[in-house]
């Protein structure tokens, strides 16, 4: 990381009693929170719990309201139905100033004219605070972020990293009990980016403020978060914590955008102990049926994980002979696409440690799954 060698990790270090007083977290309620501009809903009838302390994050495509309702929370977009409250009290109608959050932004929304503890310093001054109690409160801040080395330089002589480092300071620095990130990360490369969210992640456990994040980035939202709560037009279509909605997607949209799925479509044949026989175009599979009850003659659409799937298929798989369209060899793993007898594609990754060399493209494979890698979805 480009800003390790000067600044260090986020972390708590002498000072953290002081920095941390205050900094439980509140709880957050939406009732019926809706949106509108003109005729397009931006968010549409929204009901969600924080709980106090919770990293949650939304995550959507581009244009499913999560900044919106980010926005919203922070006061600067005002609701056209609905209610917030943060501990059982109704803040929809303060001003951002009086919700007393904590907001950092993707661009950091640094003053450039400022130095480091100066911009740190800046919600401080806006609330009148004394000048020893401003100092000392700073220096906490910088400590908490390792950025004390770095107090009298100005933002354009920052990384990327160390400005986001700057903005975090600034936004917990009068000590929030709810703090608003919205795509803090996403103007940092990759491997930079990975190393932050474990740090934010560290740091927000021993703070214990809430968070609330808004991403567009899967892998940033399963890494960091308690709970996610995906949206899309609008509306949250499912909450939960990372590895349930990963395994357990309640939609095909859920199953597609976090993470990769094949989906396979198909019609209930027979049922016998939790067992369901589904036909297909490519011949009959089994899939153990899990929350999602299964009635005979219905149509179904499964979601089949790429890493569930194997080349070699073992006694009791579902078992499709299979073309090799595509190999890509990608360090840690390869992806395959393959081609069924019936025309549909599907995608394999393969752990580079199970295989002796990776299938040659064209070559006719034997792919298998066990009947509990499938999971039923909703269709969109």
């Amino acid at each position: 990381m480009a800003d390790v060698t000067v600044a260090g990790s986020i972390g708590v270090g002498h000072s953290e009693a002081a920095a941390v007083v205050g900094a439980a977290g509140q709880e957050v309620r939406l009732y019926g929170l809706s949106k509108f501009y003109g005729d397009f809903k931006a968010l549409d009838d929204i009901d969600l719990t924080v709980a106090p302390g919770e990293f949650l994050t939304l995550l959507g495509p581009s244009g499913s309201g999560k900044s919106t309702l980010l926005m919203a929370l922070a006061g600067f977009v005002a609701p056209s139905h609905g209610d917030i409250f943060v501990d059982g009290r109704s803040i929809a109608a303060l001003q951002p100033e009086k919700r007393n959050f904590g907001v950092v932004f993707q661009g950091y929304a640094l003053f450039p004219h400022m130095n480091v503890a100066d911009n740190i310093a800046y919600p401080l001054r806006v609330r009148g605070l004394p000048r020893d109690e401003i100092e000392a409160r700073v220096a906490d801040a910088l400590s908490l972020v390792r950025l004390e080395p770095l107090a009298k330089r100005s933002p354009r002589q920052l990384s990327g990293g160390q400005q986001q480092r700057v903005a975090l300071a600034r936004a917990l620095v009068f000590r929030p009990q709810v703090l608003l990130l919205d795509e803090p990360m996403g103007a940092l490369d990759k491997k930079l980016r990975h190393e932050l969210q474990l740090e934010l992640r560290q740091l927000h456990k021993r703070l214990g403020t809430t968070f609330v994040n808004v991403t567009h980035d899967q892998e940033e939202a399963m890494a960091m978060s308690d709970r996610i709560a995906i949206m899309r037009a609008g509306r949250i279509v499912q909450v939960g914590a990372p590895r349930d909605l990963y395994d357990r997607p309640e939609s095909r949209f859920v199953a597609d955008f976090l993470g990769k799925s094949n989906f396979i479509d198909g019609t209930v044949s027979a049922l016998d102990r939790g067992i369901a026989l589904i036909d297909t175009p490519d011949g009959a599979i089994r899939h153990r049926v899990g929350d999602r009850p299964l009635v005979q003659g219905d149509p179904v659409l499964l979601a089949l994980r790429p890493q569930q799937t194997r080349v070699t298929a073992v006694p009791g798989d579902n078992a499709w002979a299979a073309t090799v369209e595509a190999a890509i060899f990608l360090g840690t793993h390869a992806e395959l696409t393959v081609v069924t007898g019936s025309g549909m594609r599907l995608a394999v990754n393969l752990a580079m440690e199970a295989i002796d060399a990776l299938p040659a493209e064209g070559a006719t494979i034997t792919i298998g799954w066990s009947d509990s890698a499938t999971v039923a979805v909703l269709p969109d």
